[in-house]
């Protein structure tokens, strides 16, 4: 199959599984809300952001370096997934420890408590995860990490959804997450073993200890991001409230699942800017370049609808008890679109080997994030943790502008200012025709106002014809 190909079903299948999890979670949510309760639902919403910030000791940050090494050399995959895989056994007990004991510390609430511990379980299997789908992804075969993702959510929500509306709890449903999380990660570790790579085999252990070194710089930025990404819920719950986190975890949910179109298409970006890196750094460049107007051409629209039109999707989806959701969605969506920026900055600098830097710039914007929450929590509550996003995300972006004009990518000023004001004046088009056609429902207004906006994207010329033969032919690697 041709990268070409690849390409755009790694992409295609990521972007639908990404997007199926929260929505089918969403359901979830929904459900908890209601029979569970605003209490409980803060509860969920607890235990489930320690998990990521653990999963990131578990894995190590393995998963972007054996990407990344694998698509630039194919050869050492065995001896990678080997070394690789007891680095990750190591750490996801040494995560399991620590996730136990620092919610003990952070948590007085017993129902966070127990059921985080009951997730720590789950961190052996994460770790593993991350490992194989380093592999896949260094080898382009994303899809299956896709399918396994599908599967695994179908699994997770519908026992779940079964579970509560027969009177279980939360604790069940942490229960149902790490089962199905093991059963994600055999179905990867098959698909290694037998399409791929032998996952097993003789440990080399100079070679481990010469890949742990490596995977140090990659843990501590997954590390900083994955922390980053969620210590305002941990910190909203232990200065406020769980009745505060489940009012800013209802916002966060539509913000998670609109970062799934970047996520993705990123995703199946990095192998290819990776390989393009070592062969051409011309095509490197034009493939970042490329990249970033496509994704902000996607993300605008999504902050413009779901910050316009945030009271109608809230109360739709959700009981009128999270109406306090709403004012925290209208604000904090507009982090998305520098989310998209630093994603592909963020990943032009692994790619190009300076993953130091990134490095530097997430430990920066990590503690900008913690600061403000600690400063804007106490006084503002939820309000706050959203302010505080929208900021930090701000500098990180403002950090590693300086890193990626001056070392890896050559932008334009004149090209970026003539974008940046067709942008602007679109989305002002777009968001006027919302405000304009309020009075009518939902599902009207938003084709409304997508038509406007892509009506303006051509009208502007800013993505033509001659973009697109572009993005093809980088991709297929004829340029």
């Amino acid at each position: 199959m041709s990268t070409l190909k690849k390409f755009i079903k790694n992409t295609t299948i990521l972007i639908f599984a990404k997007a199926l999890q929260p929505l089918i979670t969403f359901v979830l949510i929904i459900t908890i809300s209601q029979k569970a309760g605003l209490e409980a639902f803060g509860a969920y919403g607890t235990i489930f952001k320690y998990i990521p910030i653990f999963q990131i000791i578990a894995g190590f940050g393995l998963r972007n370096l054996l990407a990344r090494e694998i698509a630039q050399n194919r050869d050492s995959a065995h001896k990678l997934v080997v070394a690789a895989t007891v680095i990750a056994l190591a750490c996801a007990i040494v995560s399991a420890a620590l996730m136990g004991f620092f919610v003990n510390i952070l948590s007085n609430n017993p129902l966070v408590i127990y059921g985080t511990i009951l997730a720590s379980i789950s961190m052996i299997a994460a770790g593993l995860a991350d490992v194989y789908e380093g592999v896949i992804s260094g080898f382009e075969e994303l899809k299956q990490v896709g399918y396994a993702l599908v599967a695994e959510n179908a699994f997770r929500v519908g026992i779940s959804l079964l579970l509560i509306y027969n009177g279980y709890g939360i604790i069940a449903i942490v229960v149902v997450f790490v089962i199905g999380r093991f059963l994600k990660t055999l179905y990867l570790y098959f698909y290694i073993d037998k399409k791929l790579v032998k996952a097993t085999g003789k440990l080399d252990r100079e070679f481990m200890y010469k890949l742990f070194k490596q995977a140090k710089t990659f843990a501590l930025i997954t590390v900083c991001v994955t922390i980053y990404w969620n210590i305002d819920g941990i910190m909203l719950e232990s200065m406020r409230s769980a009745t505060e986190v489940g009012y800013y975890s209802v916002a966060f949910r539509f913000m998670t699942l609109s970062m799934i179109l970047v996520h993705s298409y990123v995703s199946s970006l990095f192998p290819v800017i990776s390989n393009y890196f070592e062969v051409s750094k011309p095509k490197f460049e034009i493939a970042c370049r490329k990249s970033l107007r496509i994704l902000l051409v996607a993300v605008i629209p999504i902050a413009i609808v779901l910050s316009l039109l945030a009271d109608k999707i809230i109360l739709l989806l959700f009981k009128e008890a999270f109406l306090p959701s709403v004012k925290v969605l209208q604000i904090l969506i507009w982090s998305l679109i520098p989310y998209a920026v630093s994603q592909i900055f963020a990943y032009a600098l692994v790619a190009g080997k300076q993953q130091n830097i990134d490095l530097k710039i997430n430990s920066i914007a990590m503690f900008s994030n913690i600061t403000l929450n600690f400063l804007l929590i106490p006084r503002f509550g939820f309000m706050g943790a959203t302010i505080a996003t929208v900021f930090s995300i701000n500098i990180y972006v403002a950090l590693q502008i300086r890193y990626v004009f001056q070392e890896l990518i050559s932008f334009s000023y004149k090209a970026i200012f003539n974008y940046g004001y067709k942008m602007i004046l679109v989305g002002l088009l777009m968001a006027g025709s919302i405000i304009i056609s309020r009075d009518l429902n939902l599902f009207v207004i938003i084709p409304i106002g997508l038509i406007v906006y892509f009506a303006g994207i051509l009208s502007f010329g800013i993505i033509n014809k001659n973009d697109r033969q572009m993005v093809i032919s980088l991709v297929k690697g004829t340029l």
